[in-house]
């Protein structure tokens, strides 16, 4: 995990970085779990990210309660746990390392191997 600061306290980016923070990660259609990996906003206003974004990504994972209109010092100590903020090699690591936890968590519940 990185330890940078949270949002706001981090540089801008210039407009094509601004441009790709938009993007979010998905996994499988269907898979149950809400999560995306997304570049981290500066400031979230109203619900609504607002720019310059940050270079640090973060994970906002609806199945663990976060909600993603929620500014990162606006969410709880362990939601900011999973949000991060990443990197973005350590984002995918964690992205796809916090799918796996919430697909495992699934199959004992249900029984399914």
């Amino acid at each position: 995990m990185n330890d940078s600061s949270p949002a706001g306290c981090l540089p801008g980016t210039d407009a094509e970085e601004r441009k790709e923070a938009s993007m979010t990660a998905h996994d499988q259609p269907g898979d149950g779990v809400t999560a995306v990996l997304r570049r981290q906003p500066t400031h979230v206003i109203d619900g609504q990210a607002q720019g310059p974004y940050t270079d640090a990504f973060e994970i906002i994972c609806r199945g663990c309660g976060d909600d993603p209109g929620l500014d990162y010092c606006e969410v709880s100590p362990r939601l900011q746990l999973v949000r991060g903020p990443y990197p973005i090699k350590d984002g995918i690591a964690a992205y796809e390392t916090h799918l796996r936890l919430h697909r495992d968590r699934r199959r004992t519940e249900t029984g399914d191997h």
